[in-house]
């Protein structure tokens, strides 16, 4: 049988990275993708150990012919595309909503949440012309609280939640699942910048804190949970939100639902 195929968008550091790797040492075919080239070259000579079919490729998920490009190049390569993770993300902006670079707000949205929409957009039709696929889109902090200091990326990762639940919820009558994935605390550029930098440090102070009292996750942790879902080990969570805070194991025993199990909550009286 032919490798299945995985896309990883922001594939050149942190999560991405180590996600692309694991799928690599699980033997599917990978496409990291990012818009370094430098660091696009080192993902493809890391990506080669594995096997030469393995491509590290450019994509920038805020222009919407770059996905669309992808997508057709994978397909054209490999003949089909079994799973495709959003996990590109961006978090610029800290400090008070009212203070913090409108630029750096933008963009944190932008690359989240637009370029979420616009790789969705590309390959939902992909997937439903095969007849299968999976859609995993990485959310985070924010997601399930509020977010101060951080208001442009909660704001856009809460938001794909929601995104992912509406998206599943239009292709329930198909074998295409969506699903939204809390990667937990990692230790990447991202938190180093949000640790190190004067901004974070007057503004996230805590970040550090959690880092010290070991919440944060083995950098093996999210990659995991991506691959079971790409394996159909957990599509009885299409729509929803799982964590890696939890076990997986527990989360594969799981056998009914209600509805509003794992979604964002609902307004109460």
């Amino acid at each position: 049988m032919a490798r299945k195929v995985v896309v990883v968008t922001g594939a050149t550091r942190g999560i991405g990275r180590n996600t692309a790797l694991y799928f690599a040492k699980k033997d599917y075919t990978v496409i990291g993708t990012g818009r370094d080239e430098a660091k696009l070259d080192e993902l493809q000579t890391e990506l080669s150990e594995f096997s030469i079919e393995n491509k590290a490729w450019k994509l920038d998920v805020t222009k919407p012919e770059s996905s669309q490009q992808v997508v057709q190049e994978v397909a054209d390569a490999f003949g089909r595309i079994d799973v495709w993770v959003n996990n590109a993300g961006s978090f610029k902006a800290i400090g008070p909503t009212w203070e913090v670079d409108a630029e750096n707000w933008v963009t944190d949205v932008t690359t989240n949440l637009i370029g979420t929409f616009y790789c969705v957009q590309a390959i939902v039709p992909q997937l439903l012309k095969q007849g299968s696929g999976r859609i995993v889109n990485i959310v985070g902090g924010g997601t399930f609280s509020a977010f101060p200091y951080g208001n442009g990326y909660g704001t856009s990762k809460t938001a794909i939640a929601r995104l992912t639940e509406n998206l599943a919820a239009e292709l329930a009558d198909t074998d295409v699942k969506a699903f939204a994935l809390d990667p937990g605390l990692n230790d990447t550029d991202m938190t180093r910048y949000q640790r190190d930098t004067d901004i974070g440090q007057k503004y996230l102070p805590k970040i550090e804190e959690l880092f010290e009292e070991g919440v944060d996750v083995p950098p093996e942790r999210a990659p995991m949970f991506v691959h079971a879902f790409g394996e159909g080990r957990l599509d009885e969570f299409e729509g929803r939100i799982v964590t890696v805070n939890e076990e997986l194991k527990e989360y594969e025993k799981e056998s009914s639902l209600e509805e509003s199990d794992f979604k964002l909550r609902y307004m109460k009286k």
